[in-house]
């Protein structure tokens, strides 16, 4: 039926939102294949646009690796691209490396910059497109105008960044950078001053093999993706729309470890929200720095555990391995993906100290920069296996958690705080000769052979400042004399009524 004419299948519905993305692929082909051909273009280009500018998942893909390639002196061919795609778990999104030589035969001729400045053009088009059709849904669903205006105002900002400054999103002015950050910690587990893991800072669980770091983290990760919401050692854990966990010491060791906590009724959340590395990263973070964030991105995660850093590099005692480590987990925070880190104490010898619990960072295995980028340290301490074990805050994002004495129920996999020390009990044991700090420090940091340190009495002090701007105790001298030493004293007794003194 030679007269009849079939009229084109709409790519448009009414609203427009069924359009595929505006964009030239033909034209981010020619550049992908420039750059593969030609390495060097890849940094020219690379100073015009951004990933986020091609329009196809496939070619954002091979841009990123391409990257990865050009920054490390690497073959650029398909056959090589194809390989670490394969490393990432990837190769779907490039039809198992046939869309790789597809796009290395695009040969549009000219140099990449030219198709660069064309896939930047369609993307500032195909944002204006993404704005106007948030606007019309926000407003179709009652928005009101300040948050429109404020949409609009942020875009144009953007939009008038100059084109050839690649920094300008992570640049911030100062007054902003330095004063519009919260009064506290933002938390991702804790809360107030106590503050196990801190928002945008690494969190590195250390001890010996056998005391319940992966127990512990595993907590903190089923909590945070909403397998088991609700406090983990009675600080609460801030939610995350997919965690990946990269299991490299003993894989096996850490599934049988979960499913001690986990259901066959909580596959569905597992698989939506938790994704597994079996094994040792791609490449050593000391070859390869940024893996761990390219990782994180093809798992589209916002957090990741590192089980054990001793796997992510080579050399941790070394200058080279330590800056690789925190430099991995450095360019990952900044992305907007939060770590979690467990490690190990350094192996102790048979003198005088063997045996003693760790109570300085300089007892952590490795070079000195991976605790130096971390925010948060916690050292556990115990015998391998045993239920009771000791956690001490070493680094503190904000006030110190601790010490406490935690209970594992290894059979269920659950952690609880067994034992710490009441510090109001102590103040009102203490009668009216108050409670020094030196004192808590004897209870909060027992030693049967030394008295407390300096900074330990200093830890105390500012425990016990803590509860005095609570409201719960008071600070006085002993003395008339100006060198007089300060004790705390509790603002209430026992039955809660306001003590006589204050």
């Amino acid at each position: 039926m030679e007269n009849v004419h079939h009229i084109p299948r709409p790519t448009v519905d009414g609203d427009g939102l069924n359009r595929a993305p505006i964009g030239d692929p033909a034209s981010e082909r020619a550049l992908l294949a420039q750059c593969m051909l030609f390495p060097k273009q890849y940094e020219d280009a690379a100073d015009i646009i951004t990933t986020s500018d091609f329009s196809q998942p496939a070619n954002r893909l091979i841009w990123e690796v391409l990257g990865h390639q050009v920054k490390n002196d690497a073959p650029t061919s398909p056959i090589a691209l194809r390989a670490e795609i394969e490393k990432l778990g990837q190769l779907r999104l490039v039809g198992n490396g046939d869309y790789l030589w597809t796009v290395a035969n695009e040969n549009g001729g000219g140099h990449a910059t030219y198709f660069a400045e064309i896939v930047r053009a369609k993307a500032r088009v195909r944002r204006v497109e993404e704005l106007a059709i948030s606007l019309r849904a926000q407003v179709l669903t009652g928005a009101d105008d300040e948050e429109l205006h404020a949409q609009i105002t942020g875009f144009l900002k953007q939009a008038a960044a100059p084109a050839s400054n690649p920094f300008a999103d992570r640049l911030t002015p100062g007054g902003s950078f330095i004063l519009d950050r919260p009064d506290t910690v933002p938390a991702l587990w804790g809360h107030g001053d106590q503050v196990l893991w801190a928002e945008g800072e690494a969190l590195l669980i250390a001890g010996p093999s056998g005391v319940g770091k992966t127990t512990v983290a595993q907590q903190v990760i089923l909590a945070s993706v909403g397998v088991h919401p609700g406090p983990v050692l009675g600080l609460p854990v801030r939610r995350f729309n997919k965690f990946l966990y990269l299991a490299s010491d003993r894989p096996q060791q850490a599934a049988r470890s979960m499913g001690r906590m986990v259901g066959p009724d909580d596959r569905a959340l597992l698989d939506e929200r938790l994704v597994f590395w079996p094994g040792p990263p791609p490449a050593d973070f000391i070859k390869d720095p940024g893996i761990l964030l390219r990782l994180c991105q093809a798992a589209g995660a916002d957090a990741v555990c590192l089980d054990s850093l001793k796997d992510m590099a080579g050399e941790l005692a070394s200058e080279e391995g330590g800056q690789a480590i925190n430099t991995a987990i450095q360019r990952t925070l900044v992305e907007g993906v939060e770590v979690i880190g467990l490690h190990h104490h350094r192996k102790q010898g048979g003198g005088k100290d063997s045996g003693k619990e760790p109570t300085s960072l300089d007892e952590l295995y490795g070079s000195t920069w991976i605790t130096a980028g971390a925010g948060s340290v916690v050292s556990l301490w115990g015998a391998a296996g045993e239920p009771i074990v000791a956690l001490r805050h070493l680094k503190q994002p904000a006030g110190e958690c601790g010490p406490w004495k935690l209970r594992h129920d290894h059979p269920a996999g659950r952690t609880e705080v067994w034992h710490q020390v009441d510090v109001l009990a102590l103040l009102r044991a203490a009668g009216a000769s108050g409670l020094a700090p030196a004192a808590l420090a004897v209870n909060l940091y027992p030693n049967p052979k030394s008295k407390p340190t300096t900074s330990e009495i200093e830890k105390a002090r500012r425990r016990l400042d803590q509860y005095v701007e609570q409201g719960l105790a008071v600070a006085r001298k002993t003395g008339t004399s100006r060198t007089s030493p300060v004790a705390y004293f509790p603002t209430y007794n026992e039955q809660g009524v306001l003590s006589d003194d204050d």
